[in-house]
């Protein structure tokens, strides 16, 4: 049974009222394959499964670190990149949480000096709940990259990490790494996660695990541990999932006034993170919040 879509060779599968016009086919071995279409500015807005949007970004990730080993393996030139993709996701809803959710993507780049910088990616959500209210909170990933040929991440400072912890307790530790890590993120037993998680690794015992390129966890788990190197990766959830299961439900913000007004572009003694993403919600059918007006003395729009 084949379902009306733009690709002849689309199979039924539950997700597929979410593909039309998003996705289309591309061969692999076994099976289809779906990779997602460039979106071009002209599109304002699109219907997307959250899994369609763990696809997006782990496939995003992979080809930008995979692009840069080992001849151009730094650190700032990855985040650059990351945050230039992340420039294009733009505005769509999302399907596959309690609610279908409303998205506004914006993305911005710190002008002032390195030195005040606050991590590498800050995260204002500015989200309207069911009930009306909006809630503001703030995310902080300080991203650090694996060694050549090393199982350590040498560029991590103690003295860095015990400033931002100080400043911000709930920041995340973004780890950038050229082979595919195993994380610890929940399968959906609703739908064929192959779709979306092309790369598995075999787990000990059976079973198989996501992998990513950027796994995510707390950097007051990882400075509690104190060993900076792949041993992290046992605690580790992949960065979609960061931002599907745990940005976009509210967790792991700080609500505190300090660190809102450090990514609104106002950032006091708490430093000024070298991008920000202002991402918007609210419950399809509300109104969206107000977009925020950034410092411009700090920050301008990503080129």
């Amino acid at each position: 049974m084949r379902c009306k879509s733009i690709a002849p060779r689309c199979v039924l599968d539950p997700l597929c009222e979410f593909r039309q016009d998003i996705l289309h086919p591309m061969p692999a071995t076994g099976h289809d394959r779906y990779e997602l279409k460039s979106l071009s500015q002209e599109i304002l807005h699109l219907h997307m499964h959250i899994l369609e949007l763990d696809y997006r970004i782990e496939r995003d990730v992979r080809e930008i670190i995979r692009g840069h080993y080992p001849l151009d393996w730094k650190e700032d030139v990855i985040s650059h990149e990351l945050a230039r993709k992340f420039r294009g996701y733009g505005g769509f809803t999302l399907h596959g949480l309690r609610n279908p959710l409303d998205v506004k993507w914006e993305i911005y780049k710190l002008h002032g000096k390195r030195e005040t910088n606050h991590g590498d990616f800050g995260m204002l959500f500015r989200s309207r709940l069911p009930s009306g209210e909006i809630v503001e909170g703030a995310g902080f990933m300080e991203a650090k990259i694996r060694g050549r040929e090393s199982t350590k991440f040498h560029a991590v400072r103690h003295e860095q990490i015990s400033r931002i912890l100080a400043r911000s307790p709930q920041t995340r530790l973004l780890l950038y790494d050229y082979n595919p890590v195993a994380v610890i993120d929940h399968e959906n037993d609703e739908f064929d996660p192959d779709y979306f998680f092309h790369e598995k690794m075999r787990r000990r015992g059976g079973g198989q695990s996501h992998v990513s390129h950027a796994p995510v966890l707390p950097l007051q788990l990882a400075s509690a541990i104190n060993h900076y190197d792949d041993s992290l990766y046992q605690f580790c959830h992949s960065i979609s999932h960061q931002f599907t299961r745990r940005y976009f439900n509210l967790h792991d913000l700080d609500f505190s006034e300090s660190a809102v007004n450090a990514v609104k572009g106002f950032p006091s003694d708490l430093g000024s993170p070298n991008f920000v993403m202002v991402i918007r919600t609210a419950v399809q059918g509300q109104e969206m919040p107000e977009s925020h007006q950034m410092n411009d003395n700090l920050y301008g729009d990503f080129e």
